[in-house]
Order: structure tokens, then sequence, then C-alpha cells
């Protein structure tokens, strides 16, 4: 889990997600998702999990059991990424949920 302390969004079995989904909290995935996954925390494609598509994340553990078919980048990128998202929806001004999370993201305190 990373340090923001933010719940976990889980994917269950039986539930199959497609599109984009972007977030700042770490991700546990045993469902099936199909589009672009973008997380500041750490993915876990869990045993019966299924990605296929294109993965950004700051960490991932691929447990066995899993299928994974995505393009993948782990590191600082997703953080750079989902930030201008954020910033471009709030017109430039960072809310002091934001900043918190951004400074924790980035290392400063």
């Amino acid at each position: 889990m990373s340090n923001l302390n933010l719940p976990v969004f889980e994917l269950h079995p039986g539930i199959i997600l497609k599109g984009q989904l972007s977030m700042a909290k770490d991700i546990v995935l045993t469902g099936k998702f199909e589009g672009d996954l973008q997380t500041l925390g750490c993915l876990t494609v869990a045993s019966g999990g299924v990605v296929t598509g294109s993965i950004e994340a700051g960490a991932l553990v691929l447990e066995p059991g899993n299928q994974v078919e995505a393009r993948i980048k782990v590191g600082a990128q997703p953080r750079a990424k989902i930030f201008e998202e954020v910033k471009k929806a709030t017109g430039g001004m960072w809310p002091s949920t934001f900043q918190k999370l951004k400074e924790l993201a980035l290392g400063r305190r």
C-alpha cells in the first residue's frame, strides 16, 4: 500500500470494467479491466485478475494466476500525468487536499 493513506479501490471477481480509470489510491484487481488504467499508488493484479490495455502506476505487483496484456509504465510518470489532469480540472488552483497529495507523491512533506 502507498503512503497516501487512502482506501484501496478493489475490482472484485465477476466485475468487468472498460474505459479509462485514473486514481490516486492503491488498486487491487481480481476482476477484469479493459482500457487505460492510471494510479499514483500500487496496482496489484491478484489471482484471477485480468488487465488488457495500458497501465501506468506508481508501483506494480503481479501475483500468480493473473493475466496481463498491457503496455506498462511504472514509476514517477503517472504522478505527473494525473497531477496535470487535476490541475486542468481545478483551473490551475490546487485545493489543499490535492496540494498535500502532490507533496506526498513528490516526496515533499
